[in-house]
């Protein structure tokens, strides 16, 4: 209800003041097993927005006034007006006053009485004023324009204020109100602004909530600017001050989500702030999506890439040699997949959660993804996505041996220098089995049996046979920890839990083939390890197995208590991530833990969020998934777009290996994102303890930590904006 009156306040003001020109962390799991039967409700209502404050004060000296602001105009209500006319002052402090900056300053000015008015501009650091001016309030009311250069130093706590106390001591005036409305602090057209409203640089689409974040007071409220013709088309409040420890900012947030008007937009704040263009469409992500796949495909090893669809990363055939399983003499073909990140190491755990992430995207949404996304299958008259997942899976059987193991990954002994990949020639390796990768192989083929059966039977049967054979294999095997022999330094992946992959394993065979066995073994790992099985990362897959349980198998109908035991688990999980947004000044879940991969922890939470709302739909749920999309795209302490070639401002230096030596942008990869562990000389040489952990990025192609991209970063950002389009 505060919502709506809200919304129909901002509507109903358009004509007045400000508006035309006349929240590595994945959610901790719960220290107990999960296994009460809950009565879950069907949706939950939103949650509530706070209550309007005023960023405005008022001090009274020797006179005595009363503010009364709502976020359309600032009234001051005049009892005694004191000997002085700064004998009562209304401000605003905490204004950027940038030297050399000319700034803008409008407002109109109105008073129940004939009187003056001094407004002024003042660095509160030194108290140098920069600008002050007497002027005449009527009842008529009259609108002010003013050009301020700042002179002295630059400061970030400068001071607007109206001082309406009593010009002289022998003034009196009766009990009157003075009003300011209408009022907007900026740099002028022809400063040098830097936009410092966070918005999604791509957009938002017209149904969907839409939250800014502002990183620092600017006033009582913001304007939605229509760029083509530089009018303003909605206003709103800004809402809600927050500190934050991630960011080190005081922040505050907008919400416009009742203007569905498809256009292209811009944002300004009453005080000193505007942002980077966006849209609103509808079907605005697809495009995205569609990239964010063929990302993928750029990252094909063991094929020619050809110029007519890989442009600048067109290269030969690579790593097509036999590879040596490691401590033995054996050869084998292991050609194919993906190369993982920025360089040409692939791996099982990684690979899989990809074609995972892929597989699930495409059923969530399937009428979302096209046969025309520009990769070699396209035309063939499946989807894209499918064409793209089946290039890994066909991978991942080749890591499988005849006894049910699954081999962990395919190395050099030795990252590559920066060439092309059909120029690294150095001999590869198999390393060993590890029932961490027979689990996450068991999963995806299980999965790929569901997708594939209706495109390709004979393929989806070889899926599933597979994944078969690897859980029996399971039913004996040990864990098995990797750790890189001596003298290889490639990515290690070592992971000392297999239970969740144990019962991704189990939950996903089930699901598909509904035999008691695969069911008795997701309950037994679930009753005795329920609080490991939350994530939807390569280390930690078991909220996976749960969706797929909940989503896939016929457990409601064959075992209603254990149903709502895996819900109950689903939904705690869920509710873990929406909680660590609440106290986030970007709605994001990561609070102040930054570390490597952090925007792959923003995207599978974001995911896990979006499954939960697949299985039991929830408003909160879908926002708050949004909200994780919107901080990748540009909502975020950085005001970038984490995502390449998408929005005005993303990362040009990735740390890629394909794409140094190419000399291009590598287009559509999400890169790391901020590590406040400093695990990189560039990072170390710029950051220190002092850095806010979510600042702790640098777009730099030596900053392996924080601007390298995988195919498990991508994967989750493609299954999120799949969710983000269905829930919208």
């Amino acid at each position: 209800m505060k919502k709506r009156l809200l919304s129909m306040l901002a509507l109903m003001c358009v004509m007045t003041a400000c508006t035309q020109a006349d929240n590595k962390t994945t959610p901790e799991p719960s220290t107990n097993p999960v296994i009460s039967v809950v009565d879950l409700p069907e949706t939950q209502a939103p949650i509530a927005q706070p209550e309007f404050e005023t960023t405005w004060a008022l001090t009274s000296t020797n006179g005595y006034g009363v503010l009364d602001s709502t976020f359309s105009k600032i009234k001051i209500i005049m009892n005694s007006p004191g000997t002085e006319i700064f004998g009562v002052q209304t401000y605003h402090e905490g204004l950027p006053l940038i030297q050399g900056i000319t700034y803008h300053l409008s407002f109109d000015l109105s008073s129940t009485i004939e009187r003056p008015v001094e407004v002024f501009i003042m660095n509160v650091d030194n108290s140098a004023i920069e600008f002050n001016q007497m002027l005449t309030a009527t009842e008529n009311g009259s609108h002010y324009e003013f050009d301020i250069k700042i002179q002295g130093n630059t400061s970030w706590n400068g001071r607007l204020a109206f001082n309406t106390g009593a010009p002289t001591a022998e003034t009196t005036y009766d009990y009157h109100e003075v009003t300011i409305s209408n009022l907007i602090f900026q740099e002028a057209s022809n400063g040098p602004t830097e936009p410092n409203i966070k918005v999604n640089q791509t957009g938002y689409l017209p149904n969907s909530q839409k939250k800014v974040v502002f990183p620092f007071d600017q006033g009582d409220c913001f304007q939605v600017i229509d760029v083509n013709t530089n009018t303003v088309v909605y206003t709103a409040p800004i809402l809600r001050k927050l500190y934050n420890e991630s960011t080190k900012e005081t922040t505050f947030y907008g919400d416009f989500s009742d203007f569905t008007t498809p256009g292209r937009y811009r944002l300004q704040s009453q005080l000193n702030g505007t942002s980077f263009e966006f849209e609103i469409q509808e079907n605005l992500y697809h495009s995205l999506l569609d990239q964010t796949v063929k990302m993928l495909s750029l990252q094909r090893c063991g094929a020619e890439l050809t110029e007519d669809w890989a442009g600048a990363f067109a290269h030969a055939q690579c790593h097509t040699q036999s590879a040596t399983l490691y401590g033995t003499d054996q050869e084998l073909d292991v050609s194919g997949g993906w190369h993982d990140a920025g360089d040409y190491g692939r791996y099982v755990p990684t690979g899989a959660k990809a074609a995972i992430d892929l597989m699930l995207a495409y059923q969530i949404n399937p009428d979302l993804f096209t046969d025309s996304i520009g990769i070699p299958e396209s035309g063939n008259g499946v989807a894209d996505i499918l064409d793209e997942a089946r290039v890994e899976l066909e991978w991942l059987l080749k890591m499988q041996n005849g006894w049910g193991g699954v081999y962990d990954k395919v190395v050099t002994a030795q990252f590559p220098d920066f060439i092309k990949p059909d120029q690294d020639t150095a001999p590869l390796y198999v390393m060993q089995e590890m029932t961490t990768s027979a689990g996450d192989f068991v999963g995806a083929m299980a999965l790929a049996y569901s997708v594939f059966k209706d495109v390709d039977a004979d393929f989806a049967q070889r899926c599933l046979d597979a994944a078969k054979l690897s859980w029996d294999y399971l039913q004996s095997a040990t864990l098995s920890v990797y750790t890189n022999p001596e003298g290889f330094s490639a990515g290690q992946y070592s992971d000392d839990n297999d239970t969740d992959e144990r019962y991704l394993a189990s939950a996903a065979l089930y699901a598909v083939t509904d035999e008691q066995k695969y069911l008795d073994a997701v309950k037994s790992i679930f009753q005795a390890s329920a609080d490991q099985l939350t994530g939807v990362q390569w280390k930690t897959m078991g909220s996976y197995g749960t969706y797929l349980m909940l989503k896939l198998s016929d457990v409601q109908n064959t075992d209603a208590a254990f149903y709502q035991q895996l819900l109950s688990k689903l939904i705690s999980d869920a509710e873990h991530v929406l909680n660590a947004t609440s106290n986030d000044g970007y709605f994001v879940s990561l609070y102040s833990a930054y570390a490597w991969g952090s925007n792959a922890d923003i995207a599978n939470n974001g995911m896990l969020l979006a499954l939960a709302n697949d299985i039991r739909a929830n408003i909160n749920y879908a926002n708050s998934s949004a909200d994780h999309l919107h901080y990748l795209l540009g909502r975020n302490s950085l005001n970038i777009s984490f995502v390449t070639n998408t929005g005005t401002l993303s990362p040009q230096h990735l740390h890629h290996r394909p794409a140094s030596a190419a000399k291009a942008l590598l287009p559509d990869a999400l890169v790391g994102g901020p590590d406040s562990a400093l695990e990189d000389p560039i990072t170390q040489s710029m950051f220190n303890g002092e850095t806010a952990p979510a600042k702790c990025y640098v777009d730099d192609a030596e900053s392996y930590s924080t601007n390298e991209v995988a195919i498990y970063w991508n994967s989750p950002l493609v299954a999120l904006i799949s969710a983000v389009e269905k829930a919208n």
